[in-house]
C-alpha cells in the first residue's frame, strides 16, 4: 500500500474512533444457582460535566424464567451520599432455548450528571432469591448515544 493510502486509512480510523461515545460497563458475577444478596461494582468517575444514561446490565441464562426482575439498587457517591430504590426490570428472553447466557442493558436513569469525581458504588440485591442470573452491573453511557 502506498504511503498516501496509509495516511488516508490512518486519518479515517482516527475520525471514526473520535466519533465513538464513551461507554463503561461494569459487572460482577453472582451465584447463578441462588442469588440472594448484595453485589456491588464501583465506577471511578473523572468526567463531572457530561450527562449520562445509566442502564442496569443483567446477564442471565435459561434457568431464569420470570419476565421481570425486582431488586433494590443502592448508590453511594464519592462524598458518601446514599440513594436507594426498589426497581423492576423487564427481561426480554430473546434467545429462549439457547444454552448460552444473554446480556441485556436495561434502562435505569437518563440525563444523570455524576457531579463528583471519585468512586461511585452501585449495589444490587434481588427482592427474592433468583436462579439463572449470572452477573449484574451498571452500564454508563454518554447521553448523546
Amino acid at each position: 500500500m502506498s504511503c498516501t493510502k496509509r495516511i488516508c486509512v490512518a486519518l479515517s480510523s482516527l475520525l471514526l474512533v473520535g466519533c465513538l461515545t464513551p461507554e463503561n460497563v461494569l459487572m460482577t458475577d453472582v451465584d447463578m444457582h441462588n442469588w440472594d444478596r448484595f453485589e456491588s461494582v464501583t465506577y471511578n468517575n473523572s468526567d463531572t460535566l457530561s450527562l449520562r444514561k445509566l442502564n442496569i446490565a443483567v446477564r442471565y441464562n435459561n434457568d431464569y424464567k420470570p419476565t421481570t426482575l425486582s431488586m433494590m439498587v443502592y448508590v453511594t457517591t464519592p462524598d458518601t451520599l446514599h440513594f436507594e430504590e426498589e426497581i423492576t426490570l423487564n427481561i426480554h428472553h430473546p434467545h429462549s432455548g439457547n444454552a448460552l447466557a444473554t446480556t441485556e442493558s436495561l434502562p435505569y436513569r437518563d440525563s444523570i450528571l455524576l457531579s463528583r469525581s471519585g468512586d461511585y458504588s452501585f449495589s444490587f440485591a434481588p427482592l427474592d432469591s433468583v436462579c439463572g442470573i449470572e452477573a449484574i452491573g451498571i452500564d454508563i453511557r454518554d447521553i448523546s448515544e
